[in-house]
C-alpha cells in the first residue's frame, strides 16, 4: 500500500489550500464548559510533517444539545464547522 503526503505551498494563507482528501474527515475538539454565546475559532490543519496546510478563523454561536430529547435538560453546547475543498469556513 502506497500513502502519498499532502503537498504545500510556500504561504499557505496566499493561495487557496489544495485539500489532499476527497471525502469528509470528521474531527472532535471536546472544550469544557463551551458558552451558548459567540466564541471565536481558530481552525490549523497541518499536513503529516507537521506544516500547515489551512488556516482560518470564524466566530460561532454554540448551541444547546438535548441528548435525552427536548423534554429534558440541556446535555451541553456544540459547534459545527465544515470546511469545503476551497477552503472555506462554513458553520454548521
Amino acid at each position: 500500500m502506497t500513502t502519498e503526503s499532502p503537498t504545500t505551498t510556500a504561504s499557505p494563507a496566499a493561495s487557496t489550500p489544495h485539500i489532499p482528501w476527497p471525502t469528509p474527515w470528521p474531527g472532535f475538539v471536546v472544550v469544557r464548559d463551551l458558552p451558548g454565546k459567540p466564541v471565536h475559532v481558530t481552525l490549523v490543519l497541518t499536513d503529516e510533517q507537521g506544516a500547515t496546510v489551512l488556516e482560518r478563523q470564524i466566530g460561532i454561536t454554540p448551541k444547546p444539545t438535548y441528548p435525552n430529547g427536548r423534554n429534558c435538560s440541556p446535555g451541553g453546547n456544540q459547534a459545527r464547522l465544515t470546511v469545503t475543498a476551497k477552503g472555506v469556513l462554513i458553520p454548521r
